[in-house]
């Protein structure tokens, strides 16, 4: 039984809770990735992994920020291939129209509202703060476990 297939079972609550997205959204993005899948093997080929296990694997990963190391481990894939799976799924879903992030230069090119706030601060003019005069008494020399004795 593989990941997705586990999930499959689960409540909507813990669904949501294991995932991070509700089915609603996790049905959005398989059929994202589903078209993006048969516009690549529509001359047939491999298949290779369900399209459900790779956006549960990419979910698994973005949420729990699992290494590849011990994903592998868990679901006896290896880690290459774990590595490729979340990468695909990241690439079809910020390529498509559906999960566009807009580039933040876009936002503020309409002057209209936004919800965010571009602060700038100025630390050029800022003191240096470090000992500059009798440093050696400031130090106590016990990172090392040596002491220079310059008395």
């Amino acid at each position: 039984m593989d990941a997705y297939e586990k999930i499959e079972k689960l409540g909507d609550a813990e669904f949501k809770l294991i995932t991070g997205v509700t089915r609603k959204v996790f049905g959005e993005m398989l059929e994202v990735l589903k078209r993006k899948y048969e516009k690549e093997h529509i001359q047939g080929g491999q298949p290779g992994q369900t399209v459900e296990l790779r956006l549960t694997l990419a979910l698994e990963y973005w949420r729990e920020y699992r290494s590849f190391r011990h994903m592998a481990n868990d679901h006896q894939i290896g880690n290459s291939t774990i590595n490729e799976m979340v990468m695909w799924v990241e690439n079809t879903l910020s390529d498509s129209e559906e999960y566009k992030i807009q580039d933040i230069n876009e936002r503020f090119r309409n002057k209209g509202e936004s919800d965010i706030s571009i602060i700038v601060v100025d630390v050029e003019e800022q003191p240096i703060e470090r000992p500059k005069y009798n440093q050696e008494e400031a130090y106590s020399g016990k990172k090392n476990g040596t002491r220079r004795n310059t008395r």
